[in-house]
């Protein structure tokens, strides 16, 4: 089989030679002349192609197409995140201490959690269960006013967060031995008061009633004197009266008979004068009763009367004497056991300064959050580590929540004027756009800034709209801002150029203009366009 343009061949295998070989190799001169004008013209279509698209290329480059566009007008500003709830935590320990232990700064802590007292527990198990501070635990749940020595079942407490710092607790252990010593004390001599204040009270009581006795007993007496004893007396010595009258009586007949059997010489003288010596006696006792009996109606009785009267009022005095005495010894009981109770509740105050003090050199995370060692340019101590002093009222740490973020920013003076609350933000960190809100700019000029700058700032917050952001987004990072002020849409429109194509010519000696230079491309000449920005 035979293709066009291609030479014959004999049965042999050898090329058949031409008859005409001049007129082929004129043939073949002009087929490479053809071949060489295509490769040219090629060339020459192909490198315009080249330089067109290269011109194309520097025309989009250096060109810029204007057209109306939605406007989005921002004021760009940076910040820095800052949490929304921080809990500040500092050193709480009366004088100077040494930081023994600190977690590192970063990391993230939990904080108190409910435990639900089982049967059997104890303060002292719960804290070993939960590696927590005894003191730690009592302080967390102070308010709860429980007895730590009986703990009811069910009863639900708090147990402190993670350790974040433990300080040197300056031989408290021992401070505090001493003290329950002193509240021992003082408790021994509360009851010591209280029971001299019983005693007291029951030996008042018996006082008061011997008194009141001894007042009933002589009222009886004096009664007595009135209704009884003097009456009884003069009746029985005027009955005696009486009894040696008859005797007299008797006497004087006995001795008329004995004087008559004298005469008859029955009875001797001697009988005679015994007769008359007992009637002289009865009469001579006679006169001395009738004597007692007038000086008893003249002065004893009144004597009597007198002295038990005196003996009823004695009683009757040292009866309100004795209601005064135990008024003024229950008063000094009760004073006693004040001054006890007060000494008491003193030393147990005391007592509560150590405990706290105690729980104070363990520092507990009392939320979830991020651990920030407090740094401040005003702090003139040492900084935040193992080891250093610190003194009471130190900043320790800042505890920011989690996820709870806003936006610290300064507006510079120039910018003030544009911002308002409620204006709408986006907030760049960690290559993500959040969405947020102006929440606060203030109208006074920031005095902290201001005295490192010649310029003026306000103060301003962000705050944000959303919590999705990684965990590597943390308060004190630094982000972009910006603060949407409009958004021209739909026939608002503008048109949209690069700051590169606007520029400025002098159109006068002293007049400037600002606008653009727009490429005719039928032309391919640029043309003067007066602009005005918006």
């Amino acid at each position: 089989m035979r293709t066009k343009n291609r030479p014959a061949k004999d049965n042999s295998g050898m090329p058949i030679t031409a008859s005409r070989g001049r007129g082929g190799f004129a043939f073949g001169k002009l087929l490479a002349v053809l071949i060489l004008l295509g490769v040219v013209g090629i060339g020459v279509w192909g490198g315009k192609q080249y330089l067109n698209k290269e011109k194309e290329k520097v025309r989009k480059e250096l060109y810029h197409v204007a057209k109306k566009l939605p406007f989005l007008v921002t004021v760009p500003l940076t910040g820095q995140l800052k949490s929304t709830d921080v809990v500040e935590l500092k050193c709480e320990l009366e004088g100077k201490t040494t930081i023994e232990t600190i977690v590192d700064e970063g990391i993230q802590v939990k904080g108190p959690y409910d435990y639900k007292i089982k049967a059997a527990d104890t303060i002292e198990s719960i804290a070993k269960y939960q590696d927590r501070d005894v003191f730690c635990i009592k302080q967390l749940n102070k308010e709860l006013k429980l007895d730590w020595d009986k703990l009811e079942l069910g009863i639900e407490i708090q147990i402190p967060g993670d350790l974040l710092v433990e300080l040197d607790p300056l031989h408290l252990k021992e401070r505090i031995n001493s003290q329950e010593i002193a509240v021992q004390r003082a408790g021994n001599t509360l009851m010591r008061a209280k029971g001299n204040k019983e005693t007291l009270v029951l030996a008042s009581e018996l006082a008061l009633k011997v008194s009141q006795n001894n007042y009933t007993n002589a009222l009886m007496d004096l009664d007595k004197l009135k209704n009884n004893t003097i009456e009884t007396y003069i009746k029985n010595t005027e009955i005696r009266i009486k009894n040696f009258e008859t005797d007299v009586e008797l006497a004087e007949k006995n001795l008329i008979a004995y004087n008559r059997l004298k005469e008859l010489g029955f009875v001797s003288d001697l009988e005679v004068l015994k007769e008359q010596s007992k009637r002289d006696k009865t009469l001579h006792q006679i006169k001395v009763l009738r004597d007692d009996l007038n000086t008893y109606l003249k002065y004893d009785q009144k004597s009597l009367l007198s002295a038990k009267e005196l003996t009823v009022d004695e009683c009757n005095v040292q009866i309100k004497k004795q209601e005064v005495m135990n008024k003024a010894n229950a008063a000094d009981a009760d004073s006693d056991v004040i001054t006890a109770e007060k000494t008491l509740e003193l030393e147990r105050e005391k007592l509560e300064d150590l405990f706290e003090q105690m729980a104070n050199t363990k520092i507990y995370a009392p939320q979830d959050g991020t651990v920030l060692y407090w740094t401040s340019r005003y702090d003139r101590g040492a900084p935040i580590m193992e080891g250093a002093e610190i003194w009471k009222g130190r900043n320790l740490i800042k505890l920011p929540k989690n996820k709870s973020l806003m936006v610290d920013i300064s507006v510079p003076q120039l910018k003030r004027p544009q911002l308002k609350v409620g204006q709408r933000v986006y907030v760049e960190v960690e290559e993500i756009k959040l969405p947020g809100t102006l929440s606060m700019i203030s109208t006074t000029v920031d005095s902290n800034r201001r005295g490192h700058t010649d310029k003026s700032y306000f103060k301003a917050e962000v705050s944000i709209d959303s919590s999705s952001f990684p965990d590597s987004v943390s308060e004190g990072m630094k982000v972009k801002v910006e603060v949407v002020i409009i958004n021209l849409e739909e026939e608002e429109r503008l048109i949209k150029l690069p700051n590169q194509c606007v520029t400025t010519r002098m159109i006068s000696e002293d007049t400037p203009e600002t606008g653009c230079w727009v490429l005719n491309e039928k032309t391919e000449k640029h043309e003067w366009r007066p602009v005005t920005i918006a």
